[in-house]
């Protein structure tokens, strides 16, 4: 890639603007430059160096939108840690034994692509390849203005190597991630109401590996239930009422741990740094001291951000587009950011290319407009809406561990990979199926979560969190043959039902407090 010091727009108009340069912003120049190759691109980065985003682990969306859109199986191979499935761990308050810990997770190997990312590395090949393709990619760009005349008629102002540009552009696409430069300008950002979650995380040093000899050694329950595939290699989950912590392993040894957390039912430790915050945090699950009784946080390499979950109500207009966290952001508890980044940035290099084509692309705008919020809103009320309730029961988060999963098979997975061009071209959830699939995920979600506060009444909340492993030894594959886990789920969900059929619930949560509608403080970020 040209550096920062020799770096120069070669035009000053371009057909596309992109603002960031990291996983959608350069996924977007690629897809662009590939299939209409003379599209006049240029990408503005504002770092010299990438950060280590969250967002490191991939679900199967998203690993085909890696492997089959982009073409980056063999890199992926070579550069990052191939991820096999999630793992979740239970415990009760005074066990300290992590073999007694109740375990949900893979048996075997997962048999879709998936990896664990140091997102820095990946965003930077990113980039690179967009250079190389064709794209004008620029760094160390400070965008100072923009103007959303309409296509053909937009431009931008930014300061590189001491110069301040204007350059104009048909088209403008907001790929600046949590910045999302476009929605703050024009006011559209907001919060997610009814998920008042925030999130903090680190990178460490010298974490105990859970396949080595040192860990079976203090964890007899490593030993004796071995499985075919490594359980370090999935992202691991510490699950609590309120709360979950995942544990992600890097490339280079290091691994990612955070804590999310909803504000209305846990509350993690709030003095100090960050790193020593998350990792007293870690050791207070058997699962979280045996790994990380000896690790040390990496230094400047930690994060908060504050009301993790936002939305834009407008996502694309006339000459503009917004993709990726810009769009929006909802929860990183299946590792599905990049799938909504895959979708968005695939949709929106479709729209460009009709618009760049000459065709009148204005009805296909405001569809997209409003297939972006239904997705959103239909995969928070089928995923997340009080779920933090229940996630520290294993007894229903088995039940929606195989329901949330197989549906997810059948559905998003699915799809992408039978009719990639034509799904990746929409939004999950969308159209009649995805309503379909949408309120009967809302349904039993609602209904777990009132089970969880019957069992609350009844001192039975995770009941089973301490010996009751359920290790899956039949691969979730996306056809109709996810229906078993399907039916599997319902019928531990059935008999939940049954339990708490004539129990009295606690009363619900209580609504969360009103957040500010400005749209800063939504995805604040502090590092110590």
């Amino acid at each position: 890639m040209v550096s920062a010091a020799e770096s120069q727009p070669t035009s000053d108009h371009y057909d596309l603007v992109i603002l960031g340069g990291a996983f959608s912003g350069s996924s977007l120049g690629l897809l662009m430059r590939r299939q209409r190759p003379g599209t006049r691109i240029l990408i503005l980065e504002k770092s010299e160096k990438f950060d280590r985003k969250v967002g490191e682990s991939t679900s199967e969306v998203a690993g085909c939108f890696l492997t089959r859109v982009l073409g980056l199986s063999s890199y992926l191979a070579r550069e990052h840690f191939q991820k096999n499935g999630l793992r979740l761990w239970f415990n009760k308050e005074g066990n300290d034994c992590p073999s007694a810990c109740s375990e949900i997770g893979p048996f075997t190997q997962a048999r879709f692509p998936t990896y664990q990312l140091d997102r820095s590395k990946l965003d930077t090949h990113l980039l690179g390849m967009a250079d190389e393709e064709g794209c004008d990619v620029i760094r160390t760009a400070s965008v100072k203005t923009f103007e959303l005349d309409g296509a053909g008629k937009n431009t931008v102002t930014f300061k590189h190597d001491g110069m301040t540009r204007t350059v104009t552009a048909d088209w403008i696409a907001d790929c600046s991630g949590k910045a999302a430069l476009i929605g703050r300008i024009r006011g559209t950002l907001r919060p997610l109401d009814g998920h008042p979650v925030h999130s903090m995380w680190v990178r460490f040093r010298n974490v105990t590996d859970l396949d080595s000899y040192k860990a079976r050694m203090a964890c007899e329950a490593l030993d004796e239930m071995k499985t075919p595939v490594g359980r370090t290699s999935a992202t691991n989950h510490l699950m609590g009422r309120g709360w979950w912590s995942w544990i992600i392993p890097l490339a280079n040894g290091e691994f990612s741990a955070g804590v999310t957390w909803d504000e209305r039912l846990f509350t993690p430790p709030a003095e100090g740094p960050v790193g020593q915050r998350v990792k007293q945090h870690l050791l207070t699950h058997p699962i979280g001291k045996l790994m990380f009784g000896d690790a040390e946080p990496v230094e400047n390499d930690s994060r908060i951000y504050k009301n993790l979950p936002y939305y834009s109500t407008e996502v694309c207009g006339d000459g503009w587009m917004c993709m990726g966290d810009a769009a929006g952001f909802m929860d990183p508890l299946y590792s599905q950011g990049l799938d909504y980044c895959a979708h968005s940035t695939y949709t929106s290099a479709s729209i460009l290319r009709m618009a760049m084509d000459g065709e009148d692309v204005s009805e296909r705008l405001e569809r997209h407009n409003h297939e972006f919020g239904q997705s959103y809103h239909r995969w928070f009320n089928a995923l997340y809406r009080n779920k933090y309730q229940y996630l520290g029961d294993s007894d229903m988060m088995r039940a929606a561990f195989l329901m949330d999963i197989a549906t997810y098979f059948l559905g998003p997975v699915q799809l992408v990979y039978n009719w990639t061009d034509q799904e990746f071209s929409k939004m999950p959830y969308h159209g009649v199926p995805g309503g379909i699939f949408g309120r009967f995920m809302a349904f039993y979600n609602k209904r777990l979560e009132q089970i969880a506060r019957k069992r609350l009444k009844t001192g039975r909340y995770g009941v089973n969190n301490l010996h009751h492993p359920y290790l899956i030894k039949t691969p979730f594959v996306a056809s109709v043959k996810a229906s078993g886990h399907l039916f599997r789920g319902l019928f531990a969900w059935l008999k939940l039902e049954l339990e708490t059929a004539f129990v009295r619930p606690e009363e619900p949560v209580p609504a969360p407090r009103d957040h500010a509608t400005t749209p800063r403080p939504l995805a604040e970020a502090t590092s110590s």
